[in-house]
C-alpha cells in the first residue's frame, strides 16, 4: 500500500508548508486536545491548600473553594490557584540560603558589609543594636495578592521595606535593655501590629501570622560588657527566684507553728482555767465543812497534809535508851553525835507518835463534842 505524501500549501513569500497526513495529523491534534484539556479545558480542579481564581479575559471574574469546577474553556477563561494555606517567610538581617535538611543561614555577623544595613538601628536610649527577625504571614486575600502588584517578588519587598520601618521604629521605642532581654515579646508584638495595618494600608491581602526576633546583639565593640550585664540580670533573678521559692517555703512553716503554739496556749488556758474552778470549788467545799465542823475539819486537813508530806520523808527510829547516836553513822547525812530525847509523858496533852490516827480522831471529836 503507498504512503500518502504530506500535503503542500503554497505560503506568503513563496514558501510551502507540509501538513501532515493521517496518523502523525490525528496524533497532533489529539496531543494539543489534550493538552488544552489540561491547562484550558472546561474543567479544573482545586486543591485543598488553595483558592481558584477565574479569570475571563484576563480580568477577575469570580473565587471558587477546593474541589472539583467547570469554566468556560481557554483562551475565555483561565484558572490561578495561589495556595492561601502555605506560611510564606520575610528574613531582616539574616538569610537562608538551600532548601531540604541541610539549609545554610547567613546573618550579619557572616556577610557584615550587606546585612548590616537592615540589622543595626538606634534604640530609645541612643545606643546601637544589631537585631534579625523573620516575618511569617498568609494569603488572606487572594485577588488582592494576585492583581495589586505585578509579581510575588514585588509584594515580598514591599513587606521587606514596611516590616524594616516597623522594626526600627519599635526598637527604637525602647531602651537596649529591654530588646536584649524582657521587652522582646513586647516588641514582637508592637512590630507584627505595625505591620499588619500598612499591609491593610497597601492592600496587600496578606495576614501576618508571627514576628521573630531571631537574634539580638550589640556591636561587637561592647558585646562582652553587655555580656555581662546579661549575665549579672540573670543571677539577680536567679537569686530573686530563690528568695521567693525560701519565703514560700519558710511561710507556712512559721505559720503552722504560730498555730501550734496558739492551740498549746489555749489549751494551757482551759486547763489552768479549770484547775482553778476545781480548786475554788474544793476551797468552797472545805469552807463549808469547817463552818459545820470546824475542829474535825481542821483535824481532816492536818491528816491530808501529813499523808502527803510523811511519804517524802526519811525517818529514823531510835530506841531511847540508845544514849548517844552518831547521826551520820545511821546515814542520815554529816550531822555530828545528838543525845536521843526522852519520851513525852501522856499528861503533856499532845497526842503521843505511836497512837492510832483513828484513835486521834475520836478524842478530838469527844473534846469539841465536850
Amino acid at each position: 500500500m503507498a504512503q500518502k505524501k504530506p500535503q503542500v500549501v503554497p505560503a506568503a513569500g513563496g514558501r510551502q508548508i507540509n501538513i501532515p497526513s493521517g496518523p502523525v495529523l490525528i496524533g497532533l491534534i489529539v496531543a494539543i486536545l489534550a493538552f488544552w484539556l489540561v491547562r484550558g479545558g472546561p474543567a479544573y480542579r482545586v486543591e485543598p491548600d488553595e483558592e481558584g481564581i477565574v479569570l475571563r479575559f484576563g480580568k477577575y471574574h469570580r473565587s471558587t473553594q477546593p474541589g472539583f469546577h467547570f469554566k468556560a474553556p481557554w483562551p475565555i477563561e483561565s484558572v490561578e490557584r495561589p495556595q492561601v494555606t502555605l506560611t510564606r517567610r520575610v528574613e531582616f538581617g539574616f538569610r537562608t540560603e538551600g532548601t531540604g535538611d541541610n539549609p545554610v543561614y547567613r546573618s550579619f555577623m557572616d556577610d557584615h558589609a550587606y546585612l548590616i544595613k537592615e540589622a543595626q538601628m538606634l534604640t530609645g536610649d541612643e545606643n546601637v543594636v544589631n537585631c534579625s527577625m523573620a516575618i511569617q504571614y498568609k494569603i488572606s486575600d487572594a485577588r488582592a495578592y494576585l492583581f495589586n502588584y505585578k509579581t510575588a517578588n514585588d509584594i515580598e519587598d514591599t513587606l521587606r521595606d514596611i516590616g524594616e520601618a516597623a522594626l526600627r521604629q519599635a526598637v527604637g521605642d525602647h531602651p537596649i535593655d529591654d530588646v536584649l532581654t524582657t521587652g522582646k515579646d513586647e516588641v514582637q508584638i508592637e512590630v507584627r501590629d505595625k505591620v499588619q495595618e500598612l499591609a491593610d494600608l497597601y492592600v496587600m491581602g496578606i495576614r501576618v501570622t508571627a514576628v521573630n526576633l531571631q537574634d539580638v546583639q550589640p556591636p561587637e565593640e561592647v558585646k562582652k560588657a553587655f555580656t555581662d550585664v546579661a549575665s549579672a540580670r540573670e543571677e539577680r533573678a536567679q537569686i530573686i527566684n530563690e528568695a521567693k521559692a525560701y519565703q514560700s517555703r519558710e511561710i507556712p512553716l512559721a505559720e503552722g507553728k504560730a498555730e501550734a503554739l496558739r492551740l498549746e496556749a489555749e489549751a494551757y488556758k482551759e486547763a489552768r482555767i479549770a484547775a482553778a474552778e476545781g480548786a475554788v470549788s474544793r476551797f468552797e467545799a472545805i469552807t463549808k465543812q469547817y463552818t459545820e465542823a470546824p475542829e474535825l475539819t481542821r483535824t481532816q486537813l492536818y491528816l491530808d497534809a501529813m499523808e502527803q508530806l510523811l511519804p517524802l520523808l526519811k525517818v529514823t527510829v531510835v530506841d531511847e535508851d540508845a544514849g548517844l547516836v552518831n547521826f551520820k553513822s545511821l546515814g542520815g547525812g554529816t550531822a555530828g553525835p545528838f543525845e536521843v530525847p526522852r519520851r513525852r509523858p501522856a499528861s503533856v496533852g499532845r497526842p503521843v507518835p505511836d497512837r492510832d490516827a483513828t484513835e486521834l480522831r475520836d478524842v478530838r471529836g469527844g473534846a469539841g463534842r465536850e
